[in-house]
Protein backbone atom coordinates (compact mmCIF):
# COMPACT_ATOMS: atom_id res chain seq x y z
CA UNK A 1 0.00 0.00 0.00
CA UNK A 2 1.37 3.20 -0.65
CA UNK A 3 1.44 6.58 1.16
CA UNK A 4 -1.38 8.46 -0.45
CA UNK A 5 -3.17 5.36 -0.09
CA UNK A 6 -2.92 4.80 3.74
CA UNK A 7 -3.84 8.36 3.58
CA UNK A 8 -7.00 8.23 1.85
CA UNK A 9 -7.91 5.16 3.89
CA UNK A 10 -7.11 7.08 7.00
CA UNK A 11 -9.22 9.67 5.96
CA UNK A 12 -12.15 7.74 5.05
CA UNK A 13 -12.25 5.95 8.24
CA UNK A 14 -12.03 9.13 10.09
CA UNK A 15 -15.13 10.13 8.28
CA UNK A 16 -16.46 6.51 8.89
CA UNK A 17 -16.33 6.92 12.73
CA UNK A 18 -17.98 10.27 13.21
CA UNK A 19 -20.78 10.32 15.51
CA UNK A 20 -20.42 7.16 17.06
CA UNK A 21 -19.95 8.95 20.68
CA UNK A 22 -23.43 8.83 21.30
CA UNK A 23 -23.45 5.00 21.40
CA UNK A 24 -23.47 3.71 24.74
CA UNK A 25 -23.30 0.20 24.93
CA UNK A 26 -20.24 -1.79 23.65
CA UNK A 27 -22.06 -4.52 22.14
CA UNK A 28 -24.37 -1.96 19.44
CA UNK A 29 -20.83 0.39 19.27
CA UNK A 30 -19.05 -2.91 18.34
CA UNK A 31 -21.92 -3.15 15.35
CA UNK A 32 -22.00 0.56 14.40
CA UNK A 33 -18.31 0.33 14.22
CA UNK A 34 -17.82 -3.00 11.73
CA UNK A 35 -20.73 -1.91 9.16
CA UNK A 36 -19.44 1.21 8.88
CA UNK A 37 -15.60 0.38 8.45
CA UNK A 38 -16.79 -2.73 6.27
CA UNK A 39 -18.30 -0.21 3.88
CA UNK A 40 -15.19 2.29 3.50
CA UNK A 41 -12.74 -0.72 3.32
CA UNK A 42 -14.87 -2.57 0.53
CA UNK A 43 -14.75 0.90 -1.22
CA UNK A 44 -11.11 1.48 -0.70
CA UNK A 45 -10.71 -2.31 -1.87
CA UNK A 46 -12.45 -1.78 -5.48
CA UNK A 47 -10.57 1.52 -5.77
CA UNK A 48 -6.66 0.09 -5.15
CA UNK A 49 -7.58 -2.80 -8.21
CA UNK A 50 -5.78 -1.71 -10.53
CA UNK A 51 -2.81 -4.19 -11.60
CA UNK A 52 -0.02 -2.32 -13.83
CA UNK A 53 2.39 -3.87 -16.11
CA UNK A 54 6.22 -2.63 -14.71
CA UNK A 55 9.70 -4.00 -14.48
CA UNK A 56 10.92 -5.10 -10.72
CA UNK A 57 13.62 -6.49 -9.18
CA UNK A 58 12.80 -9.62 -7.17
CA UNK A 59 14.91 -10.67 -4.14
CA UNK A 60 14.21 -13.65 -1.99
CA UNK A 61 16.38 -14.47 1.04
CA UNK A 62 15.55 -18.08 2.62
CA UNK A 63 17.30 -19.35 5.79
CA UNK A 64 19.55 -22.36 4.73
CA UNK A 65 18.26 -25.28 7.10
CA UNK A 66 16.34 -23.60 9.21
CA UNK A 67 13.59 -26.37 8.91
CA UNK A 68 15.90 -28.86 10.33
CA UNK A 69 17.58 -26.62 12.90
CA UNK A 70 13.60 -26.39 14.40
CA UNK A 71 13.48 -29.93 15.23
CA UNK A 72 16.16 -29.53 17.90
CA UNK A 73 15.35 -25.88 19.47
CA UNK A 74 12.72 -24.65 21.88
CA UNK A 75 9.96 -22.91 20.04
CA UNK A 76 10.72 -19.93 21.86
CA UNK A 77 14.07 -19.72 20.89
CA UNK A 78 13.20 -20.61 17.48
CA UNK A 79 10.93 -17.48 17.36
CA UNK A 80 13.24 -15.36 18.22
CA UNK A 81 15.80 -15.98 15.95
CA UNK A 82 13.05 -16.04 12.97
CA UNK A 83 11.99 -12.36 14.82
CA UNK A 84 15.44 -11.22 14.81
CA UNK A 85 16.23 -12.55 10.76
CA UNK A 86 12.65 -10.55 9.55
CA UNK A 87 14.02 -7.52 11.54
CA UNK A 88 17.53 -6.95 10.30
CA UNK A 89 16.23 -8.12 6.67
CA UNK A 90 13.22 -5.76 6.98
CA UNK A 91 15.56 -2.85 7.72
CA UNK A 92 18.35 -3.26 5.27
CA UNK A 93 15.21 -3.55 2.60
CA UNK A 94 13.95 -0.25 3.67
CA UNK A 95 17.15 1.63 3.76
CA UNK A 96 17.82 0.65 0.32
CA UNK A 97 14.20 1.89 -0.94
CA UNK A 98 12.69 -1.39 -1.22
CA UNK A 99 9.50 -2.93 0.04
CA UNK A 100 9.18 -6.27 1.49
CA UNK A 101 6.17 -7.72 -0.32
CA UNK A 102 5.78 -10.39 2.20
CA UNK A 103 7.23 -12.99 5.02
CA UNK A 104 7.23 -16.58 3.79
CA UNK A 105 7.94 -19.33 6.20
CA UNK A 106 11.62 -18.56 7.12
CA UNK A 107 11.62 -16.85 3.67
CA UNK A 108 11.77 -13.11 2.90
CA UNK A 109 10.52 -11.03 -0.46
CA UNK A 110 11.10 -7.84 -1.15
CA UNK A 111 10.42 -5.45 -4.32
CA UNK A 112 12.14 -3.01 -6.14
CA UNK A 113 10.68 -1.03 -8.88
CA UNK A 114 7.20 -1.57 -7.03
CA UNK A 115 4.74 0.53 -6.48
CA UNK A 116 7.67 2.86 -6.73
CA UNK A 117 9.86 3.15 -10.15
CA UNK A 118 13.58 4.13 -10.04
CA UNK A 119 16.21 4.07 -12.59
CA UNK A 120 18.27 1.98 -10.12
CA UNK A 121 16.21 -0.84 -8.63
CA UNK A 122 18.51 -3.12 -10.04
CA UNK A 123 21.25 -1.75 -8.43
CA UNK A 124 19.73 -0.69 -5.03
CA UNK A 125 18.50 -4.90 -4.69
CA UNK A 126 22.40 -6.17 -5.20
CA UNK A 127 23.19 -3.82 -2.70
CA UNK A 128 20.30 -4.95 -0.41
CA UNK A 129 21.20 -8.53 -0.85
CA UNK A 130 25.01 -7.56 -0.25
CA UNK A 131 23.84 -5.94 3.07
CA UNK A 132 21.97 -8.78 4.10
CA UNK A 133 24.70 -10.72 3.86
CA UNK A 134 26.95 -8.86 6.14
CA UNK A 135 23.92 -7.83 8.97
CA UNK A 136 23.53 -12.22 8.67
CA UNK A 137 27.51 -12.12 9.84
CA UNK A 138 26.19 -9.79 12.71
CA UNK A 139 23.77 -11.50 13.70
CA UNK A 140 25.61 -14.75 13.75
CA UNK A 141 28.25 -12.72 16.01
CA UNK A 142 25.53 -11.72 18.56
CA UNK A 143 24.16 -15.37 18.27
CA UNK A 144 27.23 -17.13 18.63
CA UNK A 145 27.59 -14.69 22.09
CA UNK A 146 24.69 -15.67 23.57
CA UNK A 147 25.36 -19.06 22.93
CA UNK A 148 22.66 -19.50 20.19
CA UNK A 149 23.33 -21.41 17.33
CA UNK A 150 24.17 -19.49 13.97
CA UNK A 151 22.03 -18.85 10.98
CA UNK A 152 22.73 -18.99 6.96
CA UNK A 153 20.61 -16.98 4.73
CA UNK A 154 20.75 -17.71 0.89
CA UNK A 155 19.52 -14.92 -1.37
CA UNK A 156 18.05 -14.77 -5.06
CA UNK A 157 17.74 -11.81 -7.24
CA UNK A 158 15.89 -11.76 -10.77
CA UNK A 159 14.22 -8.83 -12.18
CA UNK A 160 12.42 -8.50 -15.23
CA UNK A 161 8.62 -7.58 -16.44
CA UNK A 162 6.14 -7.92 -13.43
CA UNK A 163 2.19 -7.46 -13.17
CA UNK A 164 1.78 -5.05 -10.33
CA UNK A 165 -1.27 -4.40 -8.36
CA UNK A 166 -3.83 -5.42 -5.28
CA UNK A 167 -4.46 -9.10 -6.16
CA UNK A 168 -7.43 -10.98 -4.18
CA UNK A 169 -10.98 -10.72 -3.58
CA UNK A 170 -12.95 -8.19 -1.20
CA UNK A 171 -12.63 -10.86 1.38
CA UNK A 172 -8.79 -10.77 1.57
CA UNK A 173 -6.80 -8.64 -1.02
CA UNK A 174 -2.70 -7.77 -1.07
CA UNK A 175 -0.36 -5.76 -3.21
CA UNK A 176 1.89 -7.55 -4.71
CA UNK A 177 3.48 -9.10 -8.10
CA UNK A 178 3.49 -11.89 -10.49
CA UNK A 179 5.07 -12.84 -13.34
CA UNK A 180 8.52 -14.53 -14.38
CA UNK A 181 11.17 -13.13 -12.86
CA UNK A 182 9.11 -13.76 -9.13
CA UNK A 183 9.00 -17.97 -10.37
CA UNK A 184 12.93 -17.26 -11.37
CA UNK A 185 13.71 -15.62 -7.78
CA UNK A 186 11.81 -18.81 -6.10
CA UNK A 187 13.88 -21.45 -8.34
CA UNK A 188 17.12 -19.59 -8.16
CA UNK A 189 16.37 -19.34 -4.21
CA UNK A 190 16.34 -23.37 -4.02
CA UNK A 191 20.32 -23.44 -5.27
CA UNK A 192 22.01 -20.98 -2.73
CA UNK A 193 24.59 -22.02 -0.13
CA UNK A 194 24.81 -20.63 2.77
CA UNK A 195 26.01 -17.18 2.59
CA UNK A 196 25.81 -17.10 -1.16
CA UNK A 197 23.80 -14.32 -3.55
CA UNK A 198 22.65 -16.06 -7.16
CA UNK A 199 21.40 -13.71 -9.89
CA UNK A 200 19.40 -14.35 -12.75
CA UNK A 201 20.67 -14.07 -16.79
CA UNK A 202 18.64 -10.68 -16.63
CA UNK A 203 20.38 -9.46 -13.25
CA UNK A 204 23.59 -9.85 -14.37
CA UNK A 205 23.26 -8.66 -17.51
CA UNK A 206 21.50 -5.67 -16.42
CA UNK A 207 24.57 -4.61 -13.61
CA UNK A 208 27.37 -6.52 -15.18
CA UNK A 209 29.27 -3.18 -14.76
CA UNK A 210 28.82 -2.38 -11.51
CA UNK A 211 29.33 -6.01 -9.83
CA UNK A 212 32.05 -8.54 -9.51
CA UNK A 213 30.99 -12.10 -10.23
CA UNK A 214 32.14 -15.59 -9.15
CA UNK A 215 31.11 -18.56 -10.11
CA UNK A 216 28.78 -19.44 -13.11
CA UNK A 217 26.24 -22.36 -13.18
CA UNK A 218 23.94 -24.03 -15.20
CA UNK A 219 21.42 -25.79 -14.04
CA UNK A 220 17.72 -26.65 -15.29
CA UNK A 221 14.59 -25.48 -13.44
CA UNK A 222 10.96 -26.05 -13.05
CA UNK A 223 9.05 -24.15 -15.50
CA UNK A 224 11.81 -23.80 -18.28
CA UNK A 225 13.04 -26.11 -21.06
CA UNK A 226 16.08 -24.82 -21.51
CA UNK A 227 19.07 -24.37 -18.37
CA UNK A 228 19.55 -21.47 -16.37
CA UNK A 229 22.47 -19.48 -15.87
CA UNK A 230 22.71 -18.59 -12.39
CA UNK A 231 25.67 -16.02 -11.57
CA UNK A 232 27.67 -15.46 -8.01
CA UNK A 233 27.52 -11.92 -6.82
CA UNK A 234 31.02 -11.52 -5.08
CA UNK A 235 30.87 -8.02 -4.65
CA UNK A 236 29.11 -4.83 -5.69
CA UNK A 237 31.34 -1.98 -7.15
CA UNK A 238 29.35 1.06 -7.39
CA UNK A 239 28.95 3.74 -5.74
CA UNK A 240 30.94 2.02 -3.43
CA UNK A 241 32.74 -1.32 -3.11
CA UNK A 242 30.64 -4.04 -0.93
CA UNK A 243 32.00 -7.31 -0.71
CA UNK A 244 30.17 -10.64 0.18
CA UNK A 245 31.21 -11.83 3.30
CA UNK A 246 33.04 -14.95 2.52
CA UNK A 247 32.22 -18.56 4.44
CA UNK A 248 35.27 -20.53 3.94
CA UNK A 249 34.04 -24.02 3.76
CA UNK A 250 37.46 -26.06 4.09
CA UNK A 251 37.94 -23.98 7.54
CA UNK A 252 37.87 -26.75 10.03
CA UNK A 253 39.85 -29.79 9.90
CA UNK A 254 39.59 -32.96 7.39
CA UNK A 255 39.46 -36.46 8.07
CA UNK A 256 40.20 -39.40 5.78
CA UNK A 257 37.17 -41.50 6.00
CA UNK A 258 35.50 -44.82 4.75
CA UNK A 259 32.03 -45.32 6.14
CA UNK A 260 28.44 -45.70 4.38
CA UNK A 261 26.02 -43.28 3.79
CA UNK A 262 22.06 -42.97 2.61
CA UNK A 263 20.88 -40.49 0.40
CA UNK A 264 17.72 -38.48 -0.39
CA UNK A 265 17.35 -35.93 -3.39
CA UNK A 266 15.27 -32.72 -2.17
CA UNK A 267 13.36 -30.99 -4.99
CA UNK A 268 10.89 -28.28 -4.20
CA UNK A 269 11.64 -28.81 -0.10
CA UNK A 270 10.02 -31.97 -0.36
CA UNK A 271 12.20 -35.17 0.37
CA UNK A 272 11.94 -37.70 -2.19
CA UNK A 273 11.47 -41.41 -1.30
CA UNK A 274 14.11 -42.72 -3.32
CA UNK A 275 17.41 -44.28 -1.57
CA UNK A 276 20.35 -44.18 -2.47
CA UNK A 277 23.72 -45.50 -1.08
CA UNK A 278 27.28 -44.02 -1.27
CA UNK A 279 30.50 -44.23 0.50
CA UNK A 280 31.86 -41.03 2.58
CA UNK A 281 35.80 -40.64 2.01
CA UNK A 282 36.67 -37.19 3.24
CA UNK A 283 35.03 -35.63 6.25
CA UNK A 284 35.28 -31.96 7.74
CA UNK A 285 33.18 -29.41 10.18
CA UNK A 286 31.12 -27.67 7.11
CA UNK A 287 31.30 -30.64 4.38
CA UNK A 288 32.48 -33.51 2.63
CA UNK A 289 33.37 -35.45 0.12
CA UNK A 290 31.38 -39.17 -0.76
CA UNK A 291 31.50 -41.77 -4.04
CA UNK A 292 28.33 -41.85 -5.21
CA UNK A 293 26.36 -44.13 -7.44
CA UNK A 294 24.42 -40.96 -9.63
CA UNK A 295 25.59 -38.12 -10.58
CA UNK A 296 23.41 -34.39 -8.84
CA UNK A 297 23.25 -31.25 -10.13
CA UNK A 298 24.99 -28.42 -9.01
CA UNK A 299 23.83 -27.12 -5.67
CA UNK A 300 20.76 -29.62 -5.58
CA UNK A 301 19.96 -30.56 -2.03
CA UNK A 302 19.90 -33.75 0.19
CA UNK A 303 19.57 -35.24 3.21
CA UNK A 304 21.84 -38.02 4.34
CA UNK A 305 22.03 -40.23 6.40
CA UNK A 306 25.91 -41.54 8.03
CA UNK A 307 26.61 -44.13 9.76
CA UNK A 308 30.29 -43.09 10.85
CA UNK A 309 30.64 -45.96 13.80
CA UNK A 310 29.36 -43.89 16.67
CA UNK A 311 28.95 -46.98 19.15
CA UNK A 312 25.52 -47.60 19.91
CA UNK A 313 23.95 -44.57 18.31
CA UNK A 314 21.50 -44.14 15.40
CA UNK A 315 22.80 -42.85 11.95
CA UNK A 316 23.21 -38.55 12.02
CA UNK A 317 21.09 -37.43 9.51
CA UNK A 318 22.62 -34.01 7.71
CA UNK A 319 20.63 -31.66 5.49
CA UNK A 320 24.16 -30.93 1.90
CA UNK A 321 24.18 -29.32 -1.01
CA UNK A 322 26.10 -30.26 -3.97
CA UNK A 323 29.18 -28.20 -4.91
CA UNK A 324 30.55 -30.14 -7.62
CA UNK A 325 30.45 -34.05 -9.14
CA UNK A 326 32.92 -35.47 -11.84
CA UNK A 327 33.07 -39.21 -12.59
CA UNK A 328 35.39 -41.06 -10.73
CA UNK A 329 36.09 -45.11 -10.84
CA UNK A 330 32.69 -46.29 -11.77
CA UNK A 331 30.90 -43.53 -9.70
CA UNK A 332 30.78 -40.10 -8.94
CA UNK A 333 33.32 -37.85 -6.56
CA UNK A 334 31.02 -35.54 -5.47
CA UNK A 335 31.32 -32.43 -2.43
CA UNK A 336 29.07 -30.94 -0.59
CA UNK A 337 28.39 -28.14 1.52
CA UNK A 338 26.24 -29.24 5.09
CA UNK A 339 23.45 -26.71 5.06
CA UNK A 340 22.52 -27.39 8.61
CA UNK A 341 24.66 -25.71 10.72
CA UNK A 342 25.05 -26.16 15.06
CA UNK A 343 21.64 -28.74 14.82
CA UNK A 344 22.80 -32.04 16.68
CA UNK A 345 23.24 -33.71 13.40
CA UNK A 346 25.56 -31.67 12.66
CA UNK A 347 27.21 -31.27 16.00
CA UNK A 348 27.52 -35.27 16.48
CA UNK A 349 29.60 -34.89 13.15
CA UNK A 350 31.79 -32.26 14.54
CA UNK A 351 32.33 -34.18 17.69
CA UNK A 352 33.57 -37.34 15.52
CA UNK A 353 36.13 -35.34 13.43
CA UNK A 354 37.10 -34.10 16.53
CA UNK A 355 37.58 -37.85 18.33
CA UNK A 356 39.51 -39.05 15.17
CA UNK A 357 41.48 -36.16 15.38
CA UNK A 358 42.40 -35.80 19.04
CA UNK A 359 40.67 -37.97 21.25
CA UNK A 360 38.54 -35.54 21.96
Amino acid sequence: MQHTDRQLLLAGLTGALEGLNGIAAPAQLEEAVRERIAAKLVDFLQASKTVVGTQATVLIADLRGFTAMMESLPTIQMVGLLNRFFTAMSQVVERNGGIVDKFMGDSVMALFGAPVRRSDDLLRALICAVEMQQAMADLNRQSEAQGEPRIYAGIAVSTGDVMAGSFGSDVYREYTVIGDPVNLAARIESYTLRGQILLSEAAYRGAVEQIKIGAVNEVMVKGKSNPVKLYELKAVTHPRTLAVPSIEVRKSPRILVDFPVVFRRIEDKRILSERFVGKVNDLGYFGMSADLPLILPTYSEVIMSLSPGFAGENPVEVYARVLRSRRDRGGYRTNLQFTTIDTPGHLKVKQYVDHMLWGK
